[in-house]
């Protein structure tokens, strides 16, 4: 019988919480989701394959398989189950059993539903708009409430927490184009796109700090 999967949850968790928590590179990114479409999408727990068929599936020419299926197993992603004449076998796991046997080493476990209803408050979305000054934190872009996206200055993924000095009002764009990255690393790549001003990147950079350091305060 085929199991019963949520796949826009499982699509939200591997980009949103696994892909940051295991600083999975690229290549890793495209073999486990090449991996996960010819097994569990597939109704199968196991999936064989060959450096060819792996290579023009994720459309790289140049890559160690043996390296990166190794550091996609040592991360929970995948287990090998054996050899046989059409490749090596791998049981492919989904986000939520990588995460419980990582919890079960010692990360962090974020609840995922909790999170997201973080997000819909309204009155924290006011006051986030109203401390902001009505601007995306990052490019400063005017912002109406109903334009607003609430983002982590540390991503939830990497341990943040959803408390005021953690949160941000963003403007679309911004929280698509950021992600799972720190708030210091989007603003360099705003300022190196030349999105970001010499004077308003400094300034950005100060009203990160603060916000960092009344966040150190209340811990």
């Amino acid at each position: 019988m085929k199991e019963q999967v949520n796949w826009k949850r499982v699509w939200a968790e591997a980009v949103d919480y696994l892909v940051p928590l295991l600083k999975l590179k690229v290549t890793e990114q495209a073999i486990y989701f090449y991996l996960m479409r010819h097994s569990r999408l597939a109704g199968s727990r196991l999936v064989t394959v060959l450096k060819k068929t792996l290579g023009e599936g994720i459309q790289r020419s140049e890559f160690n398989l043996n390296e990166h299926l190794g550091r996609l197993a040592r991360k929970g992603c995948v287990a090998f189950r054996g050899h046989n004449q059409r490749g090596v076998v791998l049981e492919v796991f989904l986000p939520e059993e990588i995460v419980d046997w990582l919890h079960r080493g010692g990360y962090k476990k974020v609840n995922l539903d909790e999170a997201l209803l973080a997000y819909k408050d309204p009155a924290k979305r006011r006051a986030l708009l109203r401390r902001d000054r009505d601007r995306c934190f990052y490019c400063r872009k005017r912002l109406e409430i109903t334009e607003l996206h609430v983002d982590h200055l540390e991503p939830i993924s990497a341990g943040g927490s959803t408390r005021m000095e953690n949160s941000v009002a963003c403007c679309e764009r911004c929280n698509r184009e950021k992600g799972p990255a720190h708030a210091s690393r989007y603003l360099y790549m705003l300022y190196r796109m030349h999105r970001l001003s010499r004077e308003r990147y400094k300034e950005r950079v100060r009203a990160l700090r603060k916000l960092q350091l009344a966040a150190a305060e209340k811990m």
